[in-house]
């Protein structure tokens, strides 16, 4: 969070509460629950789009629940009458600990009870939406829910740092490195497919230059390769660059903190396995790649947890748009005459290696996606997840996924996402199938 310095070299002006939130935007979601209408009354919505705060809405207790499961908020802010307020509050706070804000003129012991089953806060939306605001700003200051953003795991090929816990796992098996390992891999991994001197990476890693960085750059890299079981010859992980250093060779996950929540991992599942099953149901009605397409974008629009998205296939070089959600006219025109098989492209990336590319801020990857980030970047976009859809033989296209917040895709929702995706390749196969017995007919 920012505050302008003016605001600290005048501390006898009154401060405003539209200089006090100024420059603050949370690094994750804001879920608004009840009706549209009453957000657009109270000038909330009109509040966050001019300000940038990335944000969704659920109509209900069942839709804010699904929500507040599968991803981590900022904030979450509830308005309706008595009963409906009760119900919303009941149903999400056992599964998010995010900061909840009652907009209403309760009684006195109605804001009481409140406070005691989990409201933080009570406010008047009579007040206009700045007071609401700068209200808000200071409760996510004291919580600090919403200014905690970045990457928690970097991932590729079956190997995972957790940055936070400082582990590091291969297929599932603990690796144990030593801090210099440790430091190496994580540096490596934050800088994929660039060419790094040694004489970077050794200052670092090591913070110092040794006597002789480059063999003991060498040694180090050697462990590793060895604790990875990667063969120089054929890489999986580190290259060699001949006159220059190393490369990490692979393309590189970036995935945010698991959803916070105190429900049961089994409630969770059951939600997204609903979710699962009505998305197939859905699907098996469907008979052509577009109309399987729509019905996957609207159902995972419904779920709030993109902020756009859209469906490409493979057309012989290139990646052809079949359809979009929320996507700004200008990249719909940008994407017009296709998006080629370029190493520039992380969609390109995710179609060519049959992986998922998954980055934290596109911003941070300039360098080795330019081209998605150029495109992104101008959407206001900055988390992305890219996910392979894969034919009988070979990759189909992919469905990519972008959102404004800072805070990357978490775990459990890029499962969902991912499952979602195998879901629709399926219903894909299915059509192609139908199409041919049509042929043969």
């Amino acid at each position: 969070m920012a505050i302008s310095a003016d605001l600290l070299d005048a501390p006898s002006r009154p401060v405003t509460p539209a200089e006090l939130i100024r420059e603050v935007v949370p690094d994750q979601p804001v879920i608004l629950v009840g009706p549209s209408a009453t957000w657009e009354a109270f000038g909330v919505t009109a509040w966050l789009e001019e300000r940038g705060w990335s944000w969704t809405h659920a109509a209900d207790a069942e839709r804010a629940r699904w929500l507040t499961a599968i991803q981590k908020v900022s904030l979450v802010l509830v308005a309706g009458d008595e009963r409906t307020v009760w119900r919303i509050v009941e149903a999400i706070r056992p599964v998010t600990m995010a900061p909840l804000v009652v907009l209403a003129r309760p009684a006195p012991a109605a804001v009481i009870s409140l406070v005691g089953v989990g409201v933080d806060a009570v406010v008047d939306p009579t007040c206009g939406a700045e007071e609401v605001f700068a209200r808000v700003v200071a409760l996510l200051r004291r919580s600090d829910h919403g200014w905690v953003p970045g990457v928690r795991y970097l991932g590729s090929d079956g190997l995972r740092i957790d940055l936070w816990a400082q582990e590091c796992d291969l297929h599932g098996q603990p690796l144990h490195l030593s801090p210099t390992e440790y430091a190496l891999l994580t540096f490596l991994m934050t800088h994929p497919q660039q060419a790094l001197p040694a004489h970077t990476i050794v200052r670092r890693v090591w913070g110092w230059l040794p006597s002789d960085g480059k063999n003991t750059l060498r040694i180090f890299v050697n462990r590793l390769r060895r604790k990875l079981d990667d063969d120089p010859r054929k890489p999986r992980y580190i290259a060699s660059v001949r006159g220059t250093g190393y490369r990490f060779v692979g393309n590189v996950s970036e995935m945010g903190d698991e959803a916070e929540t105190t429900m049961e991992r089994a409630d969770v599942a059951l939600l997204l396995l609903q979710s699962l099953e009505l998305l197939a149901t859905t699907l098996a009605g469907c008979d052509t790649v577009e109309e399987c397409s729509d019905h996957l974008l609207d159902a995972l629009d419904a779920t709030g947890y993109a902020d756009a998205m859209s469906v490409f296939q493979l057309k012989g070089a290139r990646l052809r748009l079949v359809t979009t959600r929320n996507t700004p006219a200008e990249w719909v025109a940008s994407v017009s005459d296709g998006v080629p098989l370029s190493p520039g492209f992380a969609s390109a990336a995710s179609v060519l290696s049959g992986e998922v590319v998954h980055l934290g801020d596109i911003g941070h990857m300039s360098r080795q996606f330019a081209d998605t980030a150029k495109r992104v970047a101008s959407g206001g976009y900055r988390a992305c997840l890219f996910v392979p859809i894969v034919g009988e033989v070979s990759v189909w296209g992919h469905v990519g996924f972008v959102r404004k917040a800072r805070q990357p895709f978490d775990p459990t929702g890029t499962a969902y996402l991912r499952a979602a995706c195998e879901v629709f390749g399926l219903a894909l196969r299915r059509c192609s199938a139908s199409s041919a017995v049509a042929d043969l007919n």
